[in-house]
């Protein structure tokens, strides 16, 4: 079955705002610690110099996609996959009937670029387009992707005024954002989808429970990572917010989208997804 005929949502009777999004915290990630290069922040989001070191430690400990941690690869590969299914499907119900040999697609923030390297394998003549903040995290990407099609910067500004994709995706980027914010990225991407295009957004930050007890639960989680922190015994870095369901699709509907769609992923993490027109 197609991902875009699965359910669509319910209009929530949540009364919340983007203020209840939660804060959450790292220490490394694939094996990569943050502090044996950086001096961590437990209120403040990692900035430029923290990804560029990070990076510049991460290509020094694997030295390819295939070196990565293997549970990571085989998560990342189904998405690849199932993003190509959704583009391919998407292709075909355009209202141009171009076929996937003039699919127009984007990556917002493409980060190492695995999805993006398993996504053309599975779909090799769509017109693949990336983009990060910085180019720090791009040397294995930039063999498969043409220059032109690598955007480096804030989105939507760092790409050619009259470009407009088919199909616009966002695997864990939200993470990094407030509410507020989230919701601006989204309005300004759905001017960038051509007429029938569809963004996609693929959430590695999905808070599943949102209930009294879970939210008493952070805050004493919170303040003993704040007490560890503060006494040197186990530092970690502020990493950005969790959101629930009800909290990404008002999103979507605030920026403006419409036909907006949910699911879950077959994946380890059964990760979960939205996507709208």
């Amino acid at each position: 079955m197609s991902v875009f005929s699965k359910r669509p949502h319910a209009e929530s009777k949540s009364k919340r705002t983007g203020s209840s999004v939660r804060r959450f915290y790292q220490e490394h990630w694939c094996g990569v610690v943050f502090s044996s290069f950086a001096n961590l922040s437990f209120l403040h989001l990692a900035g430029a110099d923290f990804y560029e070191q990070f990076y510049a430690a991460l290509f020094r400990t694997y030295d390819s996609w295939e070196a990565l941690p293997q549970h990571w690869r085989i998560d990342k590969i189904m998405q690849a996959g199932w993003l190509a299914r959704q583009a391919g499907e998407l292709s075909a119900s355009l209202p141009a009937k171009r076929g996937a040999s003039h699919l127009r697609v984007f990556s917002v923030g493409s980060g190492l670029g695995f999805i993006e390297y398993n996504f053309l394998k599975e779909l090799p003549e769509a017109e693949l387009h990336v983009s990060e903040p910085s180019a720090a995290g791009m040397d294995w990407i930039r063999a498969c992707i043409p220059p032109e099609r690598i955007h480096i910067g804030a989105v939507p500004g760092a790409l050619p005024p009259d470009l407009r994709f088919d199909m616009i995706y966002l695997s864990a980027v939200d993470y990094f954002l407030r509410q507020k914010a989230f919701v601006r990225l989204l309005a300004d991407l759905r001017p960038r989808l051509v007429r029938g295009g569809r963004l996609i957004c693929l959430s590695a930050s999905f808070l599943e429970d949102d209930g009294m007890a879970s939210a008493l639960a952070n805050v004493c989680k919170t303040a003993f990572y704040a007490l560890l922190h503060l006494a040197g015994i186990r530092r970690k870095q502020f990493w950005g917010w969790l959101r629930t369901r009800e909290e990404y699709l008002a999103a979507a509907r605030e920026a403006g989208y419409e036909d907006i769609r949910e699911g879950r992923l077959e994946d380890g993490a059964r990760t979960f997804w939205m996507s709208g027109c």
